[in-house]
Order: C-alpha cells, then structure tokens, then sequence
C-alpha cells in the first residue's frame, strides 16, 4: 500500500504560482491509478478564504472516501476566521490535518493552531525553502509543541536549491521527537537518500506534490534510493498511518 501524504485540488485564486490554479481531481485520481497509490492526503491550492478550498476537498473526500483523505489549509492572518474553519473541518470528520503555505500569504502558524492542533491530535504541514532561519524556526515551533506532529514539506529541497538544506532539516528531524520530513518534490533523489541517513527512516513520508507534480516522479527517487523492504514501506505508508491515526 503507498499513501502520498502531499497532494493537492482546486481551481485555486493565486495566478502568480501556476501550480495553485486548476488542479483538477481527475488528474489527481488518473496520477493515483498510473502510479499504483492506494490513498492521498489532498488539501486546497492557494485561497485567501479557504472556505471554498475546503468544499472542493470536501466534495472530493465524500465522493472517493476509499481514495482520500482530507486535510484544510489556514490562512493566519485572519486566526479568529482560520481557526473557526480549522476546528469545523476536525469535527465533521473528514479532515486529519492542517498545511500552512507562510510564502503563498497563509502567514505563520500561531499558538492558538498549535493548540487546536494539539486539542485533536492532528499534525501540521508547513511549506519549506532553502533558508535557514525559517526551517530553524519550524524546529523550534515542534519543540514548543510535542504533542503536534510537524511535517517539514519538501524537505527544505524544493527544486534545486542546495542539498544543505535537506541536511539541515534532517538533523532538526533526528533531534525533535515530532518533526518529520516529506518528500515531495525533492530536487535529488540523493538528497532523499541522505536525508534518511541521517534521521531513519520512520521520520521520512512519501509525498508528490500532486497533481502539479507526477507521483511517479517521486517514486522513481525513492525507487533510486535501493531503500530496505522494511524502509521502503515506513516511507511508503506506515509513517503516514500512525500520524493520520483513525
């Protein structure tokens, strides 16, 4: 079984970014079946009011619950309204988690997500680049919080930027209980590599990036990575399960 635990759908407002616009959910389930994945994490493209994300997630989960699983986005600089959304997303059921884009305007994770995160059992995922300061910053949110799982996205490798990065998030990973890293769209399959070396294997989960990004893609680095069976399916999906939980 593989769960892409980073995908996203929507018809999506920002034009600036071509990969938060018309991400259709049938090329999301078309990807799925050509790469032989059984579930995907699928969460809205960019909006500023993620009411409208959320119904096209929504939707999608209750059309494919076999196929999905929902997770919301918070737009920060407006928590009385982000956090409002958030917890009816967690009390109808069908979402698991929260993503917050701070370079695509959802701002910053507050203390008031934090501990409404905490409140459920619901991990967030958090876009990363390549500086410093800001994955030296999503470490110290995790610390702050160990009762909330922590998803580095992308590793700090989105693209290529330098494989620095990616070690600086894997030792951060190594060295926090509640920090894990995803792996979607990681510039280098080596940068995978290392990344595992360096904080194991139960802290790495698959993700794409779809459907903006071929899973397949993804795959194949991982494929190129010559993990273990025993690796490969804590990557793959076993990661994934213990923190969507029920």
């Amino acid at each position: 079984m593989i769960i892409d635990s980073h995908t996203h759908i929507g018809a999506g407002e920002n034009f600036s970014d071509t990969y938060q616009v018309d991400q259709s959910l049938e090329l999301l389930l078309q990807q799925m079946a050509e790469s032989g994945i059984a579930m995907s994490v699928v969460m809205p493209v960019t909006y500023r009011d993620y009411e409208i994300g959320h119904r096209e997630v929504r939707d999608a989960v209750v059309a494919h619950p076999d196929k999905l699983i929902g997770y919301a986005r918070a737009n920060m600089n407006d928590e009385k309204r982000a956090l409002a959304q958030v917890r009816r997303c967690f009390e109808e059921g069908r979402f698991r988690g929260v993503k917050v884009h701070p370079w695509q305007g959802d701002g910053w994770p507050t203390r008031g997500l934090m501990e409404l995160l905490g409140e459920f059992g619901r991990p967030l995922l958090v876009h990363t680049r390549a500086e410093a300061q800001s994955i030296d910053g999503f470490a110290a949110l995790a610390r702050a919080y160990p009762r909330v799982p922590v998803i580095l996205g992308h590793m700090g490798g989105f693209t290529s930027f330098w494989p620095g990065y990616v070690k600086l998030c894997a030792v951060e990973a190594r060295q926090t209980d509640n920090l894990y890293l995803d792996t979607a769209r990681v510039f280098d399959h080596t940068w995978i590599r290392m990344a595992v070396e360096i904080c194991g294997p139960e802290k790495v989960l698959f993700g794409s990036d779809a459907c903006a990004a071929h899973p397949a893609v993804t795959l194949k680095q991982i494929e190129l990575c010559h993990f273990s069976d025993s690796e490969s399916a804590l990557i793959l999906s076993e990661n994934a399960k213990r923190l969507l939980g029920p």
